[in-house]
């Protein structure tokens, strides 16, 4: 039985730590191991953060496998909910099952300091050990930060960081490096031109219109996708649609709504999840 079926028949305590582990070194294979990721989809779906919750990953998965549609999630598959290591089980058991077909990109919870201060690493801990969640840690690096598929669309958790001219440049940045960092942690505002200190979150920048538009001109692109904040409607579209920011996760404050995106064509559906 495939380890991801065991969990959903048996639950996460059915699991050993060494299954989990193997599950883990087997899924690190089928990872890119780049900074940035490009595919060349006509259609695909994009799904924002998860946070633990297995199901707000599971319904976008299904509906793509359904209809045979690539896949991209956006990072932060943990802290927080109420089934982080479920959920990050199930989305590397697909990735291993669709490798061609589901892009994984990290977010700013897919690192170590945000899973020992957001409760992943209790989580980890509490059900099997501090060497599996090292082990884990050790697997965020060989997701990539951001993507372009179908030459049009740039896809990360947070968007661009600053002094990054194009999407190319971002496979020469150091993986760990604070501009690195920036792809998973900034945020847009409608507010400024190009970017500011982002006071809000107390480190790392906000960027603008003019910083998205000169990326994307000089990318030769058309939009960008990106998730890393609540949306009440569970989406938001910026600098007069050259930005579309997504949450997927219903109810996770104030009764939002969560959304992911079907993109085909150059249309965007927005899918209730």
């Amino acid at each position: 039985m495939k380890i991801v079926d065991k969990i959903s028949e048996e639950g996460i305590h059915s699991v050993s730590e060494t299954e989990y582990f193997h599950l883990v070194e087997r899924a690190e294979d089928h990872l890119e191991g780049v900074n940035l990721i490009e595919k060349d989809w006509n259609e695909f779906m994009v799904v924002g953060d998860t946070h633990g919750e297995l199901e707000a990953a599971r319904k976008p998965a299904e509906h793509s496998y359904a209809e045979d549609v690539p896949i991209v999630y956006l990072g932060d598959y943990v802290d927080r909910g109420k089934k982080q290591l479920e959920n990050l089980a199930y989305l590397l058991s697909m990735k291993m099952e669709r490798p061609e077909k589901m892009v994984l990109l990290r977010g700013n919870h897919e690192t170590r300091g945000m899973n020992l201060s957001y409760g992943f690493q209790q989580v980890v801990g509490k059900q099997f050990s501090s060497h599996l969640f090292e082990r884990i840690v050790s697997l965020y690096r060989k997701i990539p930060a951001a993507g372009v598929v179908g030459k049009k669309y740039y896809l990360a958790h947070g968007g661009i960081p600053k002094g990054v001219k194009d999407h190319r440049e971002i496979n020469e940045l150091k993986p760990g490096g604070e501009r690195y960092r920036e792809i998973f942690w900034n945020d847009p505002s409608e507010e400024i031109e190009y970017f500011e200190p982002n006071f809000k979150r107390g480190a790392y920048r906000i960027y603008g219109r003019k910083a998205v538009e000169s990326f994307l001109e000089n990318s030769d692109l058309k939009m960008m996708i990106r998730a890393h904040e609540v949306q009440q409607s569970g989406y938001r579209y910026y600098f007069d649609g050259k930005l579309l920011s997504l949450f997927s996760i219903s109810n996770y404050h104030e009764n939002n709504k969560g959304k992911y995106a079907h993109v085909k064509d150059e249309k965007i559906e927005l899918i209730d999840n």
